[in-house]
């Protein structure tokens, strides 16, 4: 970035700042560019971004608010419309909509719409609702909520249900729900691009692309927790991650000997769903590409290694902070 006065190149910076937001303070990697000359301190829309959205993440992390994909994934699972989901928790009419849209609500409201999770909650507040609901519409919810109750969760969720990695939004899954989704579109992306898809390869192909986009966006892109071992991060229980992508036929995973050792390859079975994705996470998508797609899976893990994320970490196995280490990766700060 240039200095509007000057002309000058500016330099970006990158440094621990306290930030306030609602009569409060948060640390966070504040981003600027610096005038070598006078010293002035410039920011653009790209890099306001990146810190609003570091201080929105930690305020929700602190006082318990859901983020917007949560408030989203609560109002589905009940299907239920955002207009109706606001007149049953007494919000106004358009209140819920917004709060999908990632206005962040207060820290009461943000705390009741996170006691909904669970549906014994959500059905309390139905049966406070009586006035407002028609009775085949209390009905209906009733029903479903009844249902809720009793059913077992989700596949993805019952597979992570007693693993705390992914029992909550927070730094270590870079403020983002565990999302199958896009961790499918991801792989096939990168399959369209010509890499080649070995399990170790892609382990690192994921942690770069989470940071990366955490670098650039102030969270990650499929909200994986990452841990470092000897052969660089990985996704925490990457096993079961790829073992359901396998059993909902997303990917196939071929198995064949190199070396006498035995590898895993992923073949992706969709095709990319550009829709699923932002204009910053597109770009990290393409970078990423370039940088690793000449590379084996040797010269990907040995790359990792340089990395203070798995540097730091790898004696103990630790889980990789988004925050401690995104703004650091050796790899594209080159």
């Amino acid at each position: 970035m240039k200095n509007p006065f000057t002309g000058e190149e500016m330099k970006l910076i990158r440094e621990y700042a306290t930030l306030p937001y609602r009569k409060d303070e948060f640390e966070i990697v504040y981003h600027a560019y610096e005038s070598e000359k006078t010293k002035e301190r410039f920011t653009n829309d790209e890099l306001d971004l990146i810190n609003i959205n570091q201080v929105h993440n930690l305020y929700r992390e602190k006082y318990g608010i859901p983020f917007p994909e949560e408030i989203k994934n609560i109002r589905e699972k009940y299907e239920v419309s955002a207009k109706k989901m606001s007149e049953i928790l007494g919000l106004g009419s358009n209140a819920y909509r917004l709060y999908e849209s990632g206005e962040i609500p207060s820290v009461s409201i943000g705390r009741l719409i996170a006691s909904i999770k669970e549906a014994d909650e959500f059905r309390k507040q139905i049966e406070f609702s009586t006035h407002l609901l028609k009775e085949n519409e209390y009905q209906k919810l009733l029903k479903n909520v009844e249902h809720l109750i009793d059913v077992e969760r989700n596949a993805w969720k019952k597979i992570f249900e007693d693993n705390c990695a992914y029992k909550t939004i927070d730094d270590n899954s870079g403020f983002k729900l565990l999302d199958f989704d896009k961790i499918a579109n991801v792989l096939s992306f990168f399959k369209s691009r010509g890499l080649e898809l070995f399990k170790t390869k892609v382990n690192k192909l994921l942690f770069y692309t989470d940071f990366l986009n955490y670098q650039r966006f102030g969270t990650s892109m499929m909200g994986i927790t990452y841990r470092a071992i000897p052969f660089g991060p990985v996704p925490v229980e990457y096993e079961k991650i790829f073992r359901q992508l396998c059993d909902e036929d997303i990917i196939d995973i071929e198995q064949f000997q190199i070396d006498h050792n035995y590898v895993e390859r992923f073949i992706p079975n969709i095709q990319f769903n550009s829709e699923l994705f932002n204009e910053i996470e597109l770009k990290v998508l393409e970078d990423i590409a370039k940088k690793f797609k000449n590379k084996n899976t040797t010269e990907i893990v040995n790359t990792s290694h340089k990395e203070p994320a798995w540097i730091d970490n790898h004696d103990n196995r630790n889980i990789i902070s988004y925050k401690k280490y995104a703004f650091d990766l050796k790899a594209f700060n080159n």
